[in-house]
């Protein structure tokens, strides 16, 4: 008998570690200027 051929085992795919989404900083308000009143002489 001949020796059956042995079946070749699959090497697995190792799966990626998904990269963790980085948070978007929120950008500040930038305060507003209050105007001067130029008739405040």
């Amino acid at each position: 008998h001949p020796q059956p051929q042995p079946q070749p085992q699959p090497q697995p795919q190792p799966q990626p570690q998904p990269q963790p989404q980085p948070q978007p900083q929120p950008q500040p308000q930038p305060q507003p200027q209050p105007q001067p009143h130029p008739n405040s002489l």
